[in-house]
């Protein structure tokens, strides 16, 4: 039967995947051709082997030797000598303990290093805290995971309340958006939020809105907001600033804490809530 170019497609795809599986418990690229290849005939002698797997005659004796001392193959003393490869349900589940034992080997000795460089590093950092740093209150974020941690953190430890200004496209996933806002308002406090008007063309989003709403967050809407912010109580200023020419969307974030800054951002948004419009469910 003739194969058909989508069989052939077929083929390459289970192939590769193979492949990375066998990658994956410690083989190298070669390694994992030649055991595939030493599957589907009973026995191969070297030349053999490196004709079929493709692999280059002056390196499959260093991969038949690396594949032996990993149990994935055996040898024998024919003329030429010829190799078979060991049962996948034999050899694999055995290559799996191993490397999930090299890992975990792996794992403690980091932990241990870590532990170690903290030791040696904190000191450093003690004296430095001890230096007079004229911007220590500002904190610069800047790739979307610290942004996202900085602002839960903050969402977690607010007090009173929480002024919101917030435009597309969003930084948080929807499970983050859903714990930032949820959380203060499960404690009692206030959360006032002004979203751009354009929100309201985002069927997801207008879903979002109604569930905010029902838990209790104040929202308002305005045509166009200047910037992303969230001021937590009289104490911390989080501003988003979308990098205007890069596509797709990054952003870099601000953590201010300064109360100078945090008040007059808090007059800002006041001035902003006065002029925008409630929200109607």
């Amino acid at each position: 039967m003739t194969q058909t170019s989508g069989d052939r497609n077929k083929y390459l795809a289970v192939v590769e995947k193979q492949i990375a599986l066998l990658n994956e418990l410690g083989l190298t690229g070669y390694e994992a051709t030649a055991y595939l290849a030493l599957l589907g005939r009973n026995s191969f002698t070297p030349t053999e082997l490196a004709a079929r797997a493709k692999i280059p005659r002056q390196r499959i004796y260093d991969v038949l030797e690396s594949l032996e001392e990993k149990g994935l193959c055996i040898s024998k003393d024919t003329s030429p000598r010829s190799y078979f490869a060991i049962a996948p349900d034999l050899a694999l589940e055995a290559l799996s303990i191993e490397r999930a034992e090299a890992l975990e080997r792996d794992r403690l000795q980091m932990v241990a290093r870590t532990k170690e460089l903290i030791s040696d590093l904190s000191p450093v950092y003690q004296v430095g805290r001890g230096q007079n740093d004229p911007l220590e209150y500002i904190d610069v974020l800047g790739n979307p995971s610290r942004i996202a941690s900085k602002a839960l953190a903050l969402a977690q430890t607010v007090r009173t309340r929480v002024n919101s200004c917030i435009k597309r496209p969003l930084i948080l996933t929807k499970e983050q958006n859903w714990r930032f806002i949820r959380e203060p308002l499960l404690r009692g406090v206030t959360y006032r939020a002004i979203y751009e008007k354009s929100a309201l063309e985002d069927e997801e989003l207008r879903v979002w809105l109604t569930t905010f709403a029902e838990w209790g967050q104040q929202i308002r809407f305005i045509p166009e907001l200047p910037i992303k912010m969230q001021a937590f109580d009289d104490d911390i200023v989080l501003l988003s600033m979308q990098d205007p020419v890069g596509s797709p969307p990054s952003f870099t974030a601000l953590a201010i804490r300064h109360t100078g800054m945090v008040a007059m951002i808090n007059l800002a948004f006041e001035q902003l809530w006065e002029r925008s419009e409630p929200y109607r469910s």
